[in-house]
Formats: C-alpha cells, structure tokens, sequence
C-alpha cells in the first residue's frame, strides 16, 4: 500500500504541527484546539458588537477581500429572535485596522462619533425645553387673556359728545359717543 503523506498545518501560538481545529474549520485560523483560548484571545464577538465597537460597516464584513468567516447560531437571548453571526475577534480587530489605517485613528473616529451623538442629544433635549416653554407660555398668556375684565376708571369728556374712560389696570383707553 502507498504511504501518504498529511499536510500538517502549524499552530500559531505553540508551533506545533496539527491535522484540524475547531479555529481552521470555521475562521481559518491556524491555531490547534489545545492553544485554543475561548475567553480572551480567540473570543467570538457578534456581528453589532464588530459593528459598535470597532466601528465598522456591512461592506466591510461582508464585501472586503477577504470576507470575513463566521458561524451561525441561535440567539441565546430568546430563541424567537434571529441567528447570531460570530465573529472571530482578532479577525475583526485585524479588519478595523485595515480600514481605519491605526488604533489611534479608530480612536479619534470613536471619539468624533461620541461628541456628534452628544451634540445631537443636547439640541434635541434643547429642542424639548424650548417646545415645553413656548407651550407653558402660551397657555399662561391664554389664561391672564381670558381672565382679565377692564376695571375703567372715570370717564372724560374729550369732545362735545366723545368721552374717553381708561382701564385702571392694563391701561386699555375705550373712547366712544354718547348720543
């Protein structure tokens, strides 16, 4: 019988030679099972945690060579919700830094994003009171409108037959003839 040579793939963390990992099969990622660090170094992230925090775009998951691999699984969240993408972390770390050039850009793209969402969260709270205020103005302004009756003082003669008389509170002048 022939004899037959396997390629060996090599681990990236020990250097060790193995046959198949659970990271080659679904992110081809070249690390063996035993190397394999679920909590930290090779976490899977979801697809809007990539997107929120490394502030990357569908395109960039799903068009940019070389596409980036995932798995599938249901939402442990509720299960009536849809699937959860997986990604492999330092695979969506590797593709933020291709997009955004370094880690301080990405920075400095995270923090001009949060002073725009404070920015628009200010002016629509400013937005808010000044509605608030125009409403509670107008409502008292209708109320002190509908309230007020003219309290006319003494009525003077101005013309033969004109007489004016003047309101002891607002100052509203009513001039009129007397027949």
């Amino acid at each position: 019988a022939p004899v037959l040579e396997f390629d060996y793939l090599i681990c990236g963390d020990c250097g060790k030679e193995f046959m198949d990992s659970y990271l080659m099969q679904h992110f081809d990622w070249a690390t063996c099972d035993n190397c394999r660090d679920v909590e930290d170094k090779h976490k899977l992230i979801t697809r809007t945690e990539a997107k929120e925090e490394y502030l990357l775009k569908d395109c960039d998951l799903d068009k940019r060579e070389p596409v980036l691999r995932f798995i599938v699984k249901k939402n442990p969240h509720n299960s009536r919700w849809g699937e959860m993408k997986l990604y492999l972390k330092l695979q969506v770390i590797k593709r933020s830094l291709e997009v955004w050039g370094s880690e301080e850009a990405l920075q400095e793209a995270k923090e001009l994003r949060r002073d725009s969402r404070e920015k628009m969260k200010q002016k629509k709270f400013d937005k808010k009171v000044k509605e608030l205020r125009r409403a509670v103005r107008s409502s008292l302004w209708k109320k002190q409108a509908s309230i007020h009756e003219h309290e006319y003082g003494p009525e003077e003669n101005i013309d033969e037959d004109t007489y004016k008389k003047t309101c002891t509170v607002c100052g509203h002048e009513l001039t009129y003839e007397k027949m």
